[in-house]
């Protein structure tokens, strides 16, 4: 009878465990980032990596400046795209 209540017993124990896991594995994925919707209204129609483009375009242009001139350029297209 102890052999029996004990199997029971690593049964149960081994169950209990699994589910532990299991539970742990969907909150991880449920954490991960979601991606930006392409047609965000905020975005004015543009997909997410057309703006990052845009943006990072709008960067390059402001690399041959310098000084109080270039931070004005940085911070026009940082407004411009919401990259605060």
């Amino acid at each position: 009878m102890s052999k029996l209540l004990t199997m029971l017993s690593a049964g149960a124990l081994a169950l209990t465990l699994s589910g532990i896991a299991t539970a742990a594995d969907n909150d991880q994925n449920s954490q991960q980032p979601r991606a930006q919707q392409p047609n965000d209204p905020a975005a004015g129609g543009a997909t997410a990596s057309q703006r990052d483009q845009e943006y990072l375009a709008a960067l390059k242009k402001c690399e041959p400046l310098s000084g109080a001139d270039k931070s004005k350029c940085v911070e026009a297209a940082r407004k411009k795209y919401g990259q605060m």
